[in-house]
This record gives C-alpha cells, structure tokens and sequence, in this order.
C-alpha cells in the first residue's frame, strides 16, 4: 500500500460507513421534524432509554448517559443533536433511543432510496 493512500477494501468500508451515517441522519431529520408535531414522542425515547440503561453492559453506559442528559434538554436542544453532523451527533446516531418512532414503511422508503443512490 502507498502511504497515505487507502487499499481498496478499506477505501469500500470507509464509504459504506459515510453512506450509513447519511442514512442515519435523513432518519433523524425526519424525527427531529416529527418531534414539533408531535413532543410526545420525547416521552417514547426516554422509555427506550431507560430500559437500555437496566441492562446496559457497562462499556455503552458513556453513550447512554450521555443520551439521558440530552433528552433533558429543551426540545430545540434535542433536535439539534438529532439534526447535528459533527462527530459528536454522528457517535450519538449509533445509539439513538428514538429508534421505533420512525414507521416500518418510512425506514424502508430510506433505505431503499440510500440502496439505490450511486456509491
């Protein structure tokens, strides 16, 4: 391998990460949106949450800990998180407790369209 260049096995990792973390934050634009109509939905993620947090393996307990602290935060602050691309919002993505409030039909219909987008 030539320094400073990436094999191509990796190079194909590398991208189909950066096509799951697109994927992940069009779903949570969409929850971020769904959240003005309908704030309730804080009260489903905070259950979600706290049942992970009973059972939680120690080594995830930072990220989850860190997810209870945002869902106590203004509902501007929690959208930003969701809606965030820096690093932070990226990680947190990966261990979002709003997964369920999406329909079955809307994640499929991103998915597919994710699928199909030329890599």
């Amino acid at each position: 391998m030539v320094a400073g260049k990436l094999d191509p096995v990796m190079n194909q990792v590398m991208h189909c990460h950066e096509a799951i973390d697109r994927r992940s934050l069009e779903m949570d634009r969409i929850i971020a949106r769904r959240l003005d109509e309908q704030p309730h939905l804080l009260e489903k993620a905070r259950t979600t949450l706290n049942r992970w947090l009973d059972g939680a393996d120690p080594s995830v307990m930072p990220t989850l800990q860190e997810w209870n602290l945002i869902l106590c935060k203004p509902l501007h602050e929690i959208q930003e998180t969701l809606r965030g691309e820096d690093e932070r919002s990226c990680r947190l993505r990966q261990s979002s407790p709003f997964c369920g409030i999406l329909t079955s039909a809307e994640r499929t219909r991103i998915l597919m369209a994710y699928d199909q987008r030329p890599t």
